[in-house]
């Protein structure tokens, strides 16, 4: 008989350790969940079965029937995530609306969610992506249940207009609000370049003649942002109007939705951010809360007496104790600092296209 080589029969015996430790993870965790069902059983007596605990509770009292699902918008806000979203995905503090969209649409379709808290700290983002945000609270609005967001130190730009519908709006001792207004890129050029130290991006630029460029199109005005050359007058009067467009749309979405004055949004207001009172006075939040008086509000709501309530994260659905203890190990396997690539894909977006975010947070975020 011809024997296997050694390595085959490594890996055979590795498959056969895998299948029999992955058997007897599942029995013990079977076996545990059984003991700890049985146990909670007798002790609940006449009350009926316990609830089975879930990783998905955040906060307050989580045998309660009444669940508050909380969503964030942490950081810039993008349309859809890309790239490896994975076992061992990066996780860092951006947002993508149409992920925070997905999520709120399930909040309107399960019974067990009773409300939405939304999480607010971020400096705005993209249009595609606050739009995305703004229809998932409209979904939820029109399923009964209440829509309270909570702002954590600031919402500017798309978080205001993520959360303009919301059904309340309230900001934490200290929290800044507002910057109605559009971005449409960064347009730079080089006047008479000499030489480029270290590369068109990666250090000085000496001017004056000696450098040569030339952009190879189709298309007038094709070439917009070559580096070479100033922007036309026509071009920049398109691109204005498309900031504009932008723009008045913002305006009309903030206005439709909050007790905001549009003639002084426009011409007083500005793309300006203002301390929590300020912004209260002039309509962007209905008052300024804590995180647990803004909870308190919402179990209020939701007709919620004393503790009986709970905060849950999003999405919020039951595990098995096998999706439980792995879930956990998923969790903690994942590593927690932003990629460069994905910050960079990142800015790509942002720089790109209109954004509903000011200028000082873009370049915070991204750079020049």
């Amino acid at each position: 008989m011809t024997e296997r080589p050694p390595l085959l029969n490594d890996l055979v015996r590795m498959v056969i350790k895998m299948i029999v430790g992955g058997i007897v993870i599942i029995a013990l965790v079977s076996c545990g969940a059984g003991v700890i069902g049985a146990a909670g059983a007798g002790a609940g007596g006449a009350k009926g079965k316990e609830k089975e605990p879930s990783s998905d509770h955040l906060y307050g009292n989580e045998e309660s029937a009444n669940a508050i699902m909380r969503v964030n918008i942490l950081g810039p806000i993008l349309s859809h995530q890309t790239g490896d979203s994975g076992f061992f995905a990066s996780v860092s503090e951006v947002t993508y609306g149409y992920k925070i969209k997905e999520d709120l649409l399930k909040a309107a379709k399960n019974d067990d969610i009773k409300a939405v808290m939304i999480f607010v700290r971020t400096p705005g983002g993209s249009i595609v992506g606050s739009q995305a945000i703004h229809d998932g609270v409209l979904a939820v609005k029109e399923a009964g249940k209440p829509v309270i967001a909570y702002v954590d130190s600031f919402s500017a730009s798309g978080g205001v207009w993520s959360t303009a519908a919301a059904d309340k709006i309230f900001a934490d001792f200290g929290s800044v609000v507002g910057s109605v207004g559009v971005n449409f890129g960064n347009w730079m050029y080089f006047d008479d370049p000499v030489a480029l130290d270290g590369g068109l991006f990666g250090g000085g630029v000496e001017t004056r003649g000696g450098v040569k460029a030339e952009f190879i199109g189709a298309g007038l005005g094709k070439d917009l942002g070559n580096p070479w050359r100033p922007m036309t007058e026509r071009e920049r009067n398109l691109i204005t109007a498309s900031a504009q467009f932008y723009y008045d749309q913002f305006v009309e979405h903030v206005v439709s939705n909050r007790p905001v004055d549009r003639d002084r949004l426009i011409n007083e207001y500005g793309a300006m951010i203002f301390a929590d009172a300020l912004a209260k006075d002039r309509g962007y939040i209905d008052d300024m809360k804590t995180y647990q008086e803004t909870l308190g509000y919402i179990a209020g709501e939701i007709g919620a007496e004393g503790d009986d309530w709970k905060l849950v994260s999003a999405p919020y659905v039951k595990k098995t104790p096998f999706e439980e203890l792995f879930g956990v190990a998923a969790s903690a396997l994942s590593p927690r600092d932003p990629s460069t690539e994905g910050r960079n894909a990142a800015c790509a977006e942002l720089k790109s296209r209109p954004v509903a975010m000011s200028a000082p947070a873009l370049t915070a975020y991204c750079g020049t």
